[in-house]
């Protein structure tokens, strides 16, 4: 006769060699609301030992489902490719990462109708959570309609974060877009700089709006204005920003700076100038936001804005799984950091 296979141990043995609940034994080797960091290093060392002690392992499809929810978080992007989106979906994974849980990025393209469908979607995927980053605007049908589309998520038990500005009623991480243009625009008028022309997405754009409304605020505190002909609304993309500067092309020598209000914008800014054979800073400066180190490297004086675009993640991360009740009004506001010719500006 063969001899029965010995049982496998159970979380309730492991539980047991530990000292702990049962309950705390699963949060600490699957991970509770905080992941990887649910109770103490102490705790959660005892109970890693016991398992490794009885020979007991994880099941990672068991838990995936639990309760038939994943441990996955969505994130809604308008563009996978742009820099700041990039760098936030980076923030994302590692948070994702300490908590236990991965990551789907959807991209919407930035078309509404788009975003609609993806939303559509992701109730039958059963998220943990969803974080919407995509561009917020002022078209209040467009707000209203997504806003019935995250209702309905959070019926079913799924968290919704929303980073940015927005009429949305959700908890949310902002920057102070605002108050760093204007600090930016201070600068630059302190460094002498007196004739400008924007670059910027549609006003239509919350984040785009509130950029060129704190720079207009910041250039305004000097006596400077910018004509309505002088602020140029295309898209928040390298092609954006090239197009921009085709539309001011034959009275460029109007210009000291080219103020785009993303480093996205500038680079496309900056590629057109180059074409045209204007040298750049020496004949016009061109600004950014958002601040792409690479764009730092290539020209050391450049001026833009820091915008801690990885620490959205954990930010946002913190809001959607670290806690088990976030009223909606929760707001985390980073500080976004103004550069001025390579130096970043101290608040006074």
């Amino acid at each position: 006769m063969h001899a029965k296979a010995p049982k496998p141990p159970t979380l309730t043995d492991v539980a047991r060699l530990a000292g702990v609940s049962v309950p705390t034994a699963s949060r600490a080797l699957n991970g509770g609301v905080r992941g990887a960091q649910s109770g103490s290093a102490e705790l959660r060392q005892r109970v890693t030992d016991a398992a490794r002690a009885l020979g007991y392992s994880v099941n990672p499809a068991a838990q995936a489902t639990k309760g038939g929810r994943s441990r996955t978080v969505a994130v809604l992007v308008s563009d996978i490719e742009d820099y700041g989106s990039a760098t936030m979906i980076s923030g994302v994974m590692h948070a994702a990462e300490k908590r236990g849980a991965s990551v789907a990025v959807r991209t919407t393209r930035d078309d509404p109708l788009r975003e609609h469908e993806l939303l559509a979607q992701l109730p039958g995927e059963r998220h943990r959570a969803v974080i919407i980053a995509t561009s917020r605007t002022t078209d209040a049908h467009r707000e209203s309609a997504l806003a019935r589309q995250l209702d309905t998520l959070v019926e079913q038990g799924t968290r919704v974060v929303v980073v940015g500005d927005s009429s949305l009623e959700f908890p949310s991480v902002t920057v102070d877009n605002r108050v760093a243009a204007r600090l930016l625009a201070d600068g630059l008028a302190r460094a002498g700089l007196r004739r400008f022309a924007i670059l910027s997405a549609p006003a239509s754009e919350i984040t785009a709006h509130d950029r060129v409304d704190g720079f207009l605020a910041g250039l305004a505190e000097h006596d400077i204005t910018v004509p309505r002909q002088d602020v140029i609304h295309r898209t928040f993309s390298r092609d954006g920003g090239y197009a921009a500067v085709r539309a001011l092309e034959g009275r460029l020598d109007q210009f000291d700076v080219l103020a785009a209000m993303s480093d996205a914008m500038a680079v496309g800014a900056i590629a057109r100038l180059y074409e045209l054979g204007i040298d750049v800073p020496r004949e016009i400066e061109v600004t950014g936001f958002d601040h792409v180190p690479m764009l730092g490297d290539v020209l050391p004086q450049f001026s833009t804005v820091e915008v801690p675009l990885e620490a959205f993640g954990e930010a946002a991360l913190s809001l959607c799984l670290d806690e088990d009740d976030v009223p909606a009004d929760t707001t985390i506001a980073l500080r976004a950091t103004p550069i001025v010719r390579g130096t970043a500006v101290k608040r006074r």
